[in-house]
């Protein structure tokens, strides 16, 4: 069974293409200041490093293909590391795409307002380049209150024309260039920076400077859910496209910026070089452009923030590790508003405050997302290697796994994640480790906080439930008289969710008491009666459970050597199950038919893979 196979059909409406402009929005803007950022370390060889991350993206690409496969499901690397290394390191994952993404957006539209204000003569204030940069966030946020599609579709215009522009400008150049050969000065191509060499330092910031020319390749990630089926060929379609996109444009513009601009040119417009390439090219009607194609580019990127937080704060909602409210929707109510509007106001809110915080620390900001964004890459691909070693992972098409891997004893080791982990990590630590200390205390500070509300959100949650429920544990035959109830038995799980709790724990007693007879050496066991509370009427359930086992179980079994114990943890049920398997391990998770046997097949094949323990359906 295909995981993409047990999403509802009607769930993903979101084309490739779409999908595709959404990502390319974001990494759309690299080629206004990649080449700019370059230069001064790297001088004339600028084009080249552009060139060798285009091509790592297709290392990359296959990387996202695989994990998406064995987890089609939105949060990225957050998921990943939550089904491979389990809740804590999760979080630490999530907060780090958090800092990412609200980063992104208050960049994003800093820098666009910048660009817009650049058309006017006279220098805006500081206030007016805020307010304008409000534009952006509030119109996408009050855009994906609605849904993701309808925004998806105005940044896919957006990114169309950026990428078709970036196509005229650089057959534009060729021809310049053709025309004007003679006066071409192309012996400064061999001057490799500044200072006239390229020291292993230079060349190794360099190196992982380029990495921020593919910013936003994460998002489609993010979206996953929300893509349409068969999800991962359209994960595949969106990646391809986005792909030779900037492959064919990214590293031809740079060429042609350090070629056909002179050396004083380029520091003197290094942020702004797509734009002195324009006003060479073309004159004033050129780079005017350019201004409004890059400040509409950078204004779309801040949706792709706010489609990235979406998906990954909800999931992190259903998980527990965010409030419940964010999942809050009114598409009962409202048919045509069909997003998260508290996710998207909340996200809206913060990314004011932040571009209020820093409007004169955008190069710093840019770094921290950069050192986010790499650490968010990272994650993920360290989440596909221990992925690809999960026992009960299945239904996943081998053609979208690496065949290319390395096996030690029962352990396999895919190399294009491996490899692009190692990469990526490479280039985190010489941008923390050689960027700006400034940059590296701002990191510090909001990665810090958001894991802090994440973390005493959870703790709250937990001792929550702590003090207003208590577990119920019940020895019954041998086991009623004695004073302590052991740890070691064999432990059973039975899931409870619905009604008819009675019949499902009466049927699941007779089962195991019949496998036990069949077997002269068993043991007594135990069965955990578990629920997962993901509703707002958190407590009723199981205090039913608890009356149900002492008044109306235990006495029909009293002689029969077991343990009943009614658990209950927040959360969705694959969670909670995941969480209660760190206490001890259990032999076997036992599921009700209801009233859809199918649907219940399915949903224990989905646990089955999450938690890594034989569901039975009874």
């Amino acid at each position: 069974m295909n995981n993409s196979d047990l999403k509802p059909k009607s769930r993903g409406s979101l084309p490739w293409y779409l999908g595709a402009g959404i990502v390319g929005a974001d990494i759309g803007t690299s080629v206004l200041y990649s080449t700019g950022i370059l230069f001064p370390n790297v001088g004339y060889l600028a084009p080249l490093f552009i060139l060798f991350v285009c091509i790592l993206m297709w290392l990359f690409k296959r990387t996202y293909e695989e994990g998406l496969a064995m987890s089609p499901y939105n949060g990225g690397a957050y998921v990943m590391i939550l089904r491979s290394l389990g809740r804590q390191p999760a979080v630490l994952a999530g907060a780090l795409t958090c800092v990412s993404y609200l980063a992104t957006a208050a960049v994003s539209a800093l820098s666009g307002a910048y660009y817009l204000s650049s058309l006017w003569p006279h220098e805006f204030s500081t206030q007016s380049i805020v307010l304008l940069s409000f534009v952006p966030i509030i119109l996408f946020g009050l855009l994906n209150i609605k849904g993701v599609k309808e925004p998806a579709k105005i940044v896919t215009g957006i990114a169309g024309f950026h990428f078709l522009l970036l196509m005229i400008i650089g057959v534009w150049g060729l021809i310049h260039l053709g025309l004007h050969w003679d006066a071409v000065d192309f012996g400064k191509m061999q001057k490799i920076n500044l200072q006239g060499e390229l020291t292993f330092a230079l060349f190794l910031y360099g190196f992982a400077s380029a990495f921020l020319g593919i910013t936003g390749f994460e998002s489609a990630a993010q979206i996953v859910e929300d893509l349409e089926l068969p999800t991962i060929r359209t994960v595949s379609k969106l990646y391809k496209t986005v792909v030779i996109l900037v492959s064919a444009t990214a590293p031809l513009i740079s060429f042609l910026c350090v070629l056909l601009l002179t050396e004083p040119e380029i520091m003197k417009n290094k942020e702004y070089l797509l734009s002195a390439l324009g006003m060479k090219l073309g004159g004033r009607l050129l780079l005017t452009i350019i201004v409004i194609d890059a400040t509409l580019t950078l204004f779309g990127a801040v949706n792709t923030a706010f489609v990235g937080f979406i998906g990954l704060a909800t999931t992190m909602a259903k998980q527990g590790n965010l409030p419940q409210v964010l999942l809050k929707r009114l598409a009962h109510k409202y048919p045509k508003i069909q997003g998260y509007p508290l996710v998207s106001i909340f996200f809206m809110s913060i990314a004011m405050m932040m571009t209020i915080a820093v409007p004169g620390k955008v190069e710093i900001l840019a770094e921290v997302y950069g050192m986010a964004f790499l650490g968010v890459m990272v994650s993920f691909a360290l989440g596909v290697v221990l992925l690809r070693n999960r026992p009960l992972r299945k239904g996943t098409p081998k053609r979208f796994l690496s065949q290319w891997v390395i096996k030690n004893h029962q352990r396999v080791i895919p190399l294009s994640p491996l490899s692009s982990g190692l990469i990526l990590f490479l280039a985190q630590f010489i941008l923390i480790v050689g960027g700006p200390s400034e940059a590296r205390g701002m990191l510090i500070q909001l990665l810090s906080l958001v894991i802090l509300v994440m973390a005493f959100y959870r703790w709250g949650v937990l001792e929550q439930r702590l003090e207003t429920h208590s577990d119920l544990r019940l020895g019954l035959g041998q086991f009623a008289q004695i004073g302590k109830i052991p740890d070691n038995l064999p432990r059973h799980v039975l899931c409870a969710g619905g009604t008819g709790a009675r019949r499902l724990i009466h049927a699941a007693i007779h089962k195991l008491l019949a496998a036990q007879k069949k077997s002269p050496s068993a043991e007594p066991f135990e069965l955990i009666i578990f629920h997962a509370e993901e509703s707002k009427n958190e407590g009723f359930f199981i205090e039913m459970l608890k009356q149900v086992v002492s008044q109306q179980i235990a006495p029909i079994f009293s002689n029969d050597d077991m343990v009943l114990t009614v658990r209950t943890l927040p959360g969705s049920l694959a969670e909670g199950l995941i969480t209660l398997k760190k206490s001890g391990d259990f032999q076997s998770i036992l599921f009700g038919r209801g009233s859809d046997a199918q649907t219940a097949q399915k949903l224990a094949a989905v646990v089955e893979e999450e938690v890594e323990v034989k569901v039975s359906v009874i």
